[in-house]
């Protein structure tokens, strides 16, 4: 009754069989790539955990019915409201919760979505939780791969490592949903860092063509220097996509001038890599590179009221210090 990505299943597999065993552990921290389906692994873990039959998870039994439903009495989740860290309170709330008999007489369930956003205050409160586990009660950590935690978090779970598919499992997955060619297919992979899920997303959302034109645009802003020729394109929606595809194109162009021949990301925009090579240098390219890199964490961290004022200097910043004249 899971309907797991074909990836994620030997995980699945290897969880639930300790839980069958006897073994499982009472805290699962999930550490994953973005666009990997990481929600759905630990969707059906829960699930399992929550079932009430031998066969888990059967689908039918009222635990799994009102799991389904998204009412579960037992299932609470632990996330950032408003895009604000993790407080304190939210975590007293749910140790209050994990504390009180289980509402079904079965297992309790919590999901903390974003476990590196917790605050220092907030994890404090929750590593008592961890480390003396009421019976029957369960968490379920996911943060993001890159994101730093306290290491007394590690110490108190069990980690698992979701990382991107290798392409020949990805690549036939996304041929079931899709009606791509396998070329664009490949390409796209690549662009979106072998990521199927926003591989998926990239190709039904048609932003092949986007990226094509973003590009073509580039060149333009390029040759008549010019930051007006490309700040337009930028779109609120896709801006964090359009800075990876600059981001990709410099990286490529980089590896190019060092004679890098492999894991190229622009693999269809060779000739244009090596054409707008001929009059770059090593260490322009490290600097449009730092550029870029700038960029993205200023827009990360600073109000989007300033992404334009940021995207314009930074494309200023390549016209003064980096593209010969």
């Amino acid at each position: 009754m899971t309907n797991l990505y074909p990836w994620l299943a030997p995980i699945y597999q290897q969880i639930t069989h300790a839980f069958s065993q006897g073994h499982g552990h009472h805290a699962l921290l999930f550490k994953a790539e973005q666009g990997v389906g990481a929600e759905n692994l630990i969707n059906a873990v829960a699930k399992f955990l929550i079932c009430q039959e031998s066969q888990k998870p059967c689908g039918y039994c009222h635990a799994c019915q009102l799991m389904n439903a998204g009412n579960h009495p037992d299932f609470h989740l632990l996330a950032p409201i408003e895009n604000k860290d993790i407080g304190v309170d939210q975590v007293r709330e749910i140790n209050d919760m994990v504390n009180q008999h289980a509402q079904q007489n079965g297992n309790k369930i919590v999901l903390v979505q974003g476990a590196e956003r917790l605050t220092e205050v907030a994890t404090n409160a929750i590593l008592k939780t961890l480390e003396e586990p009421r019976p029957n009660s369960y968490f379920l950590l996911q943060a993001d791969l890159s994101s730093p935690l306290m290491a007394t978090i590690y110490s108190r779970c069990q980690t698992w490592l979701v990382n991107v598919p290798v392409q020949d499992m990805a690549i036939p997955w996304l041929q079931s949903q899709c009606d791509e060619e396998t070329s664009q297919i490949l390409t796209a992979l690549r662009i979106n860092y072998h990521r199927p899920l926003s591989t998926l997303a990239f190709l039904q959302q048609g932003l092949m063509e986007k990226r094509r034109e973003f590009l073509r645009q580039f060149w333009v802003y390029y040759i008549r220097r010019s930051p007006l020729e490309l700040l337009p394109l930028f779109d609120k929606e896709l801006i964090f996509q359009q800075i990876d595809w600059l981001s990709a194109f410099l990286s490529d162009a980089l590896k190019d001038k060092l004679k890098i021949k492999t894991n190229w990301i622009c693999q269809d925009l060779v000739k244009g890599i090596q054409q707008f090579n001929q009059k770059q240098t090593t260490l322009g390219l490290l600097k449009a590179n730092q550029i870029i890199q700038k960029m993205r964490l200023d827009l990360i961290q600073i109000n989007a009221v300033n992404q334009e004022i940021i995207l314009l200097d930074g494309l200023t910043k390549m016209i003064t210090d980096v593209f010969e004249k």
